[in-house]
């Protein structure tokens, strides 16, 4: 089969033809999606980035939609599915139950990234257990539900954790929270959207003018888009919750925890890619005061990509047209230079690219 390889930490990517098999169903690739782990392995810069042991490359890719092409226990021949990417380290408890998100002894795999091969192939082999149903009329929006499992895990959690004091509003909502969301990526459009479901006021910033797919999204959601090119300019208390989604300069946190209320909360989505945090006395102080806790939110397993597909259901009802506005573009596997080009470097108005098989 055709495969998109490369060789960890080296930088570049291979077209190779591969004599691939695996355990388990085999299922025949439609797509990709392309998010900025895939080019950080491919540009060398992600260090946790690793060949599976036993094999001298690594087939790229965590994000993908496939045909189920022969029957199984659970999946028919023709079933359309979503393979989770994260699997456990088969030893802690948390991945015993299946939850390898919170791995204990950080031995996990993880596909097209770490220890396991991925998705970027003709076809994959892989176990049922594995594999998440896509609804048919979300067909052409689901690989977003791979990202999107990681925010729903990341709601999951951030409720979670805030139930340490009543966070509900007195309507049992959460119609009078405040959240700032930080960078327009695909994950920050989504967390946006995802806050808004839940029933947040939701503000969401870049160090730019908002492109025009980003501003038909913030109007057709009722999304504030705030363009943060002179600094951040909000009261203090403004907000309940920060997302960084941006993963741009580590000063950006400090730039904005100042902006949260009492009891508020600040989750880092991501990687910070540079720059240092400078955090003094009296950002402290009130780090403690105030009762501000910070989390580190990182990767959705199977019951979160159930109900990321959920919310696309939705939000293609609530929103007509938004599939247009969140898959920016699309690419054949037949275009190599134009793979080679989106794999090294995000085009200027991207949300979401895809590589179609077909």
């Amino acid at each position: 089969m055709e495969a998109i390889i490369v060789k960890p930490p080296e930088a570049g990517i291979t077209f190779q033809n591969l004599d691939y098999k695996n355990n388990g169903i085999k299922i025949k690739i439609l797509e990709n999606g392309i998010c900025g782990t895939d080019r950080e392995i491919v540009k060398g810069q992600l260090n946790s980035a690793a060949i599976p042991a036993g094999s001298n490359y690594l087939i790229l890719g965590h994000e993908a939609i496939g045909t189920v092409m022969e029957d199984g226990t659970i999946f028919k021949k023709g079933d359309i599915v979503m393979p989770v990417n994260r699997r456990g380290c088969g030893k802690c408890l948390n991945c015993l139950v299946g939850r390898p998100d919170f791995c204990e002894t950080g031995n996990f795999v993880e596909a097209g990234i770490k220890g396991m091969q991925g998705f970027m192939g003709e076809y994959i082999y892989d176990d049922e257990k594995y594999l998440v149903r896509v609804p048919a009329g979300i067909k052409n929006m689901a690989i977003l539900a791979q990202p999107l499992a990681d925010l729903e895990k990341s709601m999951d959690e951030i409720i979670n954790i805030q139930k340490r004091m009543i966070w509900r509003c007195s309507d049992n909502t959460f119609h009078c929270r405040n959240a700032l969301v930080i960078g327009t990526g695909t994950i920050g459009v989504l967390f946006s959207l995802l806050l808004k479901t839940y029933g947040f006021s939701v503000t969401i910033a870049n160090r730019r003018y908002a492109h025009d797919k980003e501003s038909k999204i913030c109007n057709i959601a009722d999304i504030k888009y705030y363009n943060s090119a002179t600094g951040y300019k909000f009261d203090d208390n403004s907000f309940d919750l920060i997302i960084e989604a941006s993963g741009s300069s580590a000063d950006v946190i400090s730039q904005t925890m100042g902006f949260l209320k009492n009891n508020g909360i600040f989750g880092l989505f991501g990687f910070i890619r540079s720059g240092e945090l400078s955090i003094n006395s009296h950002m402290l102080q009130d780090f403690v005061y105030k009762s501000i806790a910070m989390v580190g939110l990182i990767n959705g397993q199977k019951p979160h990509f159930e109900m990321a597909m959920d919310h696309l259901m939705q939000w293609k009802y609530m929103y007509p047209g938004i599939e247009k506005l969140l898959i920016t573009d699309e690419i054949k596997i037949s275009d190599r230079e134009k793979i080679t080009t989106v794999l090294t470097e995000k085009s200027k108005d991207e949300i979401k690219t895809r590589i179609l098989w077909d």
